[in-house]
């Protein structure tokens, strides 16, 4: 049987089912040691083992849980079983879907019946859901003899729908999707929350348009279509229409065939008329949608405004990233029609805050973590064209089509291989690592003896099997095995070497320095960890007064957690004074938008600079690419350490 903790585990493992997680994840999201983790872990295995439920643990990747439906049913059965009917984030969205939905006799007492806690808990969640909805302008009322109700317009109303209601009400299964773009689950999902008659008209909607216009939209596209259309249909058949002019800067509707033929479609229910304002949110959700052929009308459909030249734009926006990462992207034709392509129905979403999600997300921030990061400084020509903020899975695609053109873009690397065994074994060493290698040739194969003639060599890294031989700015310690951890220090390296050349650093070491670097011992929130961060930045000079609000608005809008436990929070260059990294160590994680987060850095950044950004987003990528220096940041215990080890991995000294 398993213990409370162990089931919270489980449930973990649940939520990332098929994806690799590790036990400092899981500690992070529990809120305890890994310690703990590793006790735990092992009564998990066994209760799998009793279940026959696949779960694996993969040295250096983590435990991946293989689980059915069926075992995910049964473990629900115990969950009840055990009273514990829901964790708190399937409870706080259970209360969403509720009060979204519009009901309004809901009390207290009601959901804590429902749920199997107590008023003070459902008390708690809907402070907690209150501030969540902040973001949408969606106030929650709580009214004495009466219940507890929200009040917001309409358009934000859905669009929290479609953020926050993730578990399913009902009870339906299905055994196959309507469409290969769409996952059990998820259809799954929009009909138990939804209605099926209101999912399957909203797919023929979509699938008619796609034959009328010869069109086929991308997987994330068709999901989000479908998604919010089963939301419009679901609230305006329980009487919620939108009632006011949606549309920005008096834009007139883009494609009205288009919808035109999906009110038609929708209007075959019969229950609701879809009048001029529900029809402007059809063609706002259309002209969001990105399309898996070039088709110029469509394209073009999605940003009207003439000013806004798609061709410049993206010139520009490659041009800024080019220099930042230090490779040239303006010659890259693939990149550039696919960032065309992209970047229309991306400044609709971001315009609107219609959400997409990009199902590659925490592979993007593993695999590109230090591009994702950069690609955080684009959001200056969202704010410039979109008038709002782009959530991390619209960077995340940027991160993908930057992170793709760069693999494709591949240079050699050139490497001194130093055995220990001989030549004979030394040579299957150096085939193994260009065989997994690709980008990796090596030029020289030297034994323990010839380490001395290594400056006869003209290379860019030593792969050495021997420990503490020098050169440690060229030097990557392996094993003969070259294992999957030798593999990715390799490819640390040629990332450095391929994309962070040595620069000329002279000032820039002051962006980080003894007085702007915090150890937290204690519990804080992460409102007061920033608060307190940027009063100190306010108070030297660094930054104006309003640096913090700004920072907060932007977090509420979208957090900046980008992986391995790190947020990169920042405000408006007009608020920045003089540039200053502030860093932050937690020896007790924050949740910072559903990811826990224990090193902050503050950037107060002038991302309008190139030169400031260029140089910190350069040399940031060398750490966020690398899991050992990023370990090496979190096991320093003091500022000065801190500062050291910091400005080593930046190569900053």
């Amino acid at each position: 049987m398993l213990s409370e903790r162990g089931l919270q585990i489980v449930e973990n493992l649940i939520e990332n089912n098929h994806k690799p997680i590790t036990s400092k994840t899981l500690a992070m999201c529990l809120g305890v040691s890994e310690r703990s983790v590793k006790t735990y872990i092992k009564e998990v295995s066994d209760f799998c083992k009793e279940h026959d439920m696949v779960l694996e643990r993969k040295p250096g990747i983590g435990f991946v849980a293989e689980f059915t439906r069926e075992q995910i049913e049964e473990v629900n059965r115990l969950k009840k079983d055990k009273k514990l009917v829901m964790s708190k984030r399937q409870r706080m969205s259970y209360i969403m879907y509720i009060l979204l939905s519009g009901w309004d006799t809901y009390t207290l007492s009601l959901f804590s019946e429902e749920l199997n806690v107590s008023k003070k808990i459902i008390g708690d969640d809907i402070d907690t859901i209150s501030k969540e909805l902040e973001k949408y302008n969606i106030h929650i009322n709580r009214v004495a003899g009466h219940g507890v109700f929200i009040t917001g317009d309409e358009f934000s109303i859905r669009k929290a729908m479609k953020s926050y209601c993730a578990y399913g009400i009902g009870n339906k299964s299905i055994e196959k999707s309507s469409d290969c773009r769409i996952r059990v689950e998820e259809e799954e999902l929009w009909i138990n929350n939804f209605g099926q008659d209101n999912f399957v008209k909203s797919v023929e909607a979509i699938h008619l348009v796609e034959q009328q216009n010869k069109v086929a939209y991308t997987d994330y596209s068709f999901r989000m279509l479908a998604e919010y259309l089963c939301i419009q249909l679901f609230r305006t058949r329980m009487g919620n229409v939108i009632s006011q002019d949606i549309l920005k800067g008096g834009e007139a509707v883009r494609n009205p065939e288009i919808v035109k033929s999906v009110v038609d479609k929708l209007n075959e229910i019969g229950k609701v008329p879809l009048n001029e304002f529900e029809q402007q949110y059809i063609d706002i959700l259309f002209a969001s949608a990105d399309i898996q052929v070039n088709n110029d009308k469509y394209n073009a459909g999605a940003m009207k405004n003439a000013e806004n030249d798609n061709s410049k734009i993206c010139r520009d926006m490659l041009e800024y990233l080019s220099e930042i990462l230090n490779v040239n992207l303006m010659d890259n034709y693939l990149l550039i029609t696919s960032l065309e392509s992209f970047l229309p129905a991306s400044f609709v979403r971001t315009a609107y805050g219609i959400e997409v999600t990009n199902p590659f997300l925490g592979d993007i921030r593993e695999m590109y973590s230090g591009i994702f990061a950069a690609c955080f400084t684009l959001s200056r020509f969202y704010e410039q064209y979109s008038k709002a903020i782009p959530t991390d899975h619209e960077i995340s695609f940027l991160a993908l089509f930057i992170g793709g053109a760069l693999h494709r873009n591949v240079k050699s690397v050139r490497a001194v291989l130093i055995g220990t065994s001989g030549l004979a074994a030394a040579n299957i060493v150096a085939r193994k690592i260009e065989n997994k290698i690709e980008n990796v040739k090596i030029v020289a194969i030297l034994s323990s003896e010839k380490i001395n003639y290594l400056e006869d060599y003209e290379c860019d890294i030593i792969l050495s099997m021997i420990p503490n031989i020098g050169y440690e700015k060229k030097t990557v310690y392996i094993s003969p095995i070259i294992s999957k951890n030798d593999e990715k220090n390799i490819r640390d390296r040629c990332f450095e070497v391929l994309s962070h050349p040595e620069l000329k650093k002279k000032g820039f070491s002051d962006l980080i320095d003894l007085n702007y670097i915090l150890f937290v011992k204690e519990k804080m929130a992460k409102e007061e960890v920033l608060k307190k961060a940027c009063k100190i930045l306010y108070e030297n000079g660094y930054v104006k007064k309003e640096f913090f609000d700004d920072v907060m608005k932007r977090e509420k809008i979208e957090p900046t957690a980008i992986g391995s436990g790190v947020a990169i929070p920042h405000g408006m260059p007009e608020n920045v004074c003089e540039p200053k990294v502030f860093v932050i160590r937690l020896s007790h994680p924050v949740n910072w938008g559903n990811k826990m987060v224990d090193t902050i850095f503050l950037l107060a950044l002038n991302f309008n600079n190139i030169t400031t950004t260029k140089v910190f987003f350069r040399d940031f990528a060398r750490i966020l690419g690398s899991e050992d220096k990023i370990g090496r940041i979190r096991k320093t215990t003091n500022i000065t350490e801190m500062e050291r080890t910091l400005k080593e991995e930046l190569h900053w000294n």
